[in-house]
């Protein structure tokens, strides 16, 4: 989403926001931590015009259905789409706006508890749409389901074969690269910490 030049103090993921009020400045010293301020809202849609128009596009192509979960996906971007300043993240306590659109989620390569996990990471910008993310969706999961992996995911294979004093150092030294913005991009390209929003779909497990 975004392509200039990169400056002193920005990030691989992101660009340091430099033109900013003094609150956005001041608070992210203020509150260091992640979790030191939350909101939670809880909404109830209804979804009757949806579960109709899903109905009507799957009868059309019934090879790949279209689900809840696939428009919950579209939405989200969308919003954040007109709404930039949500693509924002915290990070050694500044301010960056992240130069990527992107959603990711686990996917389960069979539903039963004991199935394997694989990462789906999806990219979108302002011209995506309902059915290129679709399109994106179907190719992400049919590759997880296929068995196939990401480097992050090859990452972590590699490293449970490590001694766990490796395991902890490496982990280390990827915090400190993180806060300074200098984790390796084939890290970066599939981590789904480093994504505009993270989505867990818990049908699977038959939560509403």
């Amino acid at each position: 989403m975004n392509d200039t030049k990169r400056h002193i103090g920005d990030r691989r993921d992101g660009t340091l926001l430099r033109d900013i009020d003094s609150m956005h400045i001041i608070m992210p010293m203020i509150y260091p931590n992640r979790c030191d301020n939350e909101a939670f809202i809880s909404e109830r849609i209804d979804l009757t015009n949806v579960d109709a128009y899903i109905a009507k596009r799957n009868a059309e192509n019934p090879v790949f259905k279209f689900t809840l979960f696939h428009l919950i996906v579209a939405a989200i971007l969308k919003v954040i789409v007109l709404r930039p300043k949500l693509n924002r993240f915290i990070a050694n306590k500044n301010l960056y706006q992240r130069k990527e659109l992107s959603a990711s989620f686990v996917i389960k390569k069979q539903f039963n508890d004991t199935s394997e996990e694989g990462m789906a990471f999806i990219r979108a910008n302002g011209d995506s749409t309902l059915d290129t993310l679709r399109e994106d969706l179907y190719k992400q999961i049919t590759h997880v389901k296929k068995g196939g992996t990401d480097s992050t995911m090859d990452a972590m294979e590699f490293l449970k074969k490590l001694p766990r004093f490796v395991v902890k150092f490496f982990i280390a030294l990827m915090r400190w690269c993180d806060r300074h913005g200098i984790v390796p991009k084939s890290l970066i390209a599939s981590d789904p910490y480093y994504a505009s929003v993270i989505l867990s779909n818990l049908g699977s497990i038959k939560l509403r």
